[in-house]
């Protein structure tokens, strides 16, 4: 049997498919898991022992109608018995219609539901996504599952070598950057963090990310920090992160990723859901703040949360042992 899953297109949501995609390859040991995605996602699914095959896909081949249609159409070589779409889109579910899936399961969204033969009802409650993702099958017994990214020995030696390389060892990860702005986390504030300390720290991100990351480093005099941003595929990325001590991580894709590695992670959210999107792990931490900041106009009533001003280097401390001890 050939199962499908349709993945979704952001790296964090990628992440928080994971639990999902093991428990479908549990339900049904002897079947072929083939992982659609978009190309930048796929890193997040290599050495996954649930999956059989990743079909990484270009934004082109999904661009327009006429480039989903072959597409779709060429997925029919595949022969699949069953698919499941993550996504709410209705491009998600017209490919796996095109694709002859014999059984096709998606939430009931964007007037989609004719291209599945089983349109699920959306949760009327707010789940953490995982949660949803795993609505989608009879997972009562499953929720404990948490997100894993597997790594093989060769990986694991690769990202020693290479960090003794770049001439660090157990750096911290400073994962600053969000594709939102808003969910950004300041320079004063990793400055105001890190100044006193003795640690050497690495920077990661995108190409899109290099130039903020040389301005953090302009702005952190004295202390050791190394930007890696754009320097290393999104794979590279993962296994040189998983060497590290642990991060400090802003409302992003690789703030999930350290999560699901293992590495303590302690996460800042803001203008994000936590209850929805938050990183999930053995080893996370969540620190709730005030998303814009008021400053004067702040008056200091919304509970559960923090004012990032607030939060000194002594309480971050404080929180990582938590993690570390929990």
């Amino acid at each position: 049997m050939k199962i499908a899953i349709y993945s979704p297109n952001w790296i964090g949501d990628a992440v928080l498919a994971l639990p999902f995609i093991q428990v479908i390859k549990e339900k049904n040991p002897k079947a072929e898991i083939i992982i659609i995605c978009k190309e930048w996602v796929s890193d997040v699914y290599k050495n996954n022992p649930s999956i059989s095959e990743i079909i990484p896909l270009a934004n082109y081949q999904i661009k327009g109608f006429f480039s989903t249609l072959k597409t779709g159409r060429k997925l029919r070589n595949k022969k699949l018995d069953i698919s499941y779409t993550l996504t709410d889109s209705i491009r998600s579910a017209f490919v796996l219609w095109l694709s002859n899936s014999k059984f096709r399961y998606g939430y009931a969204d964007q007037m989609r539901s004719f291209l599945l033969t089983n349109a699920i009802s959306q949760p009327r409650q707010k789940i953490h996504r995982s949660r949803k993702y795993l609505g989608l099958i009879d997972s009562d017994n499953y929720s404990f599952i948490l997100p894993k990214i597997n790594l093989s020995d060769t990986e694991i030696t690769w990202a020693e070598n290479e960090l003794k390389n770049i001439g660090l060892d157990k750096p911290i990860a400073l994962l600053p950057f969000s594709i939102s702005k808003n969910r950004t986390l300041d320079n004063f504030l990793i400055k105001k963090w890190i100044e006193k300390s003795d640690r050497q720290y690495i920077i990661f991100g995108s190409k899109d990310d290099v130039k903020k990351a040389d301005q953090l480093i302009n702005y952190c005099q004295g202390v050791t920090i190394i930007s890696i941003c754009g320097e290393y595929s999104l794979r590279k990325s993962i296994q040189i992160l998983s060497q590290c001590e642990y991060a400090l991580a802003a409302d992003s894709g690789l703030g999930h990723i350290s999560a699901a590695l293992g590495l303590p992670t302690l996460s800042f959210f803001g203008a994000g859901d936590s209850q929805v999107t938050a990183p999930i792990g053995e080893n996370t931490g969540l620190i709730k703040h005030c998303s814009p900041c008021k400053g004067t106009h702040c008056n200091k009533s919304n509970k559960g949360r923090y004012c990032l001003t607030e939060i000194s280097s002594s309480y971050i401390d404080y929180s990582l042992k938590n993690i570390i001890k929990s």
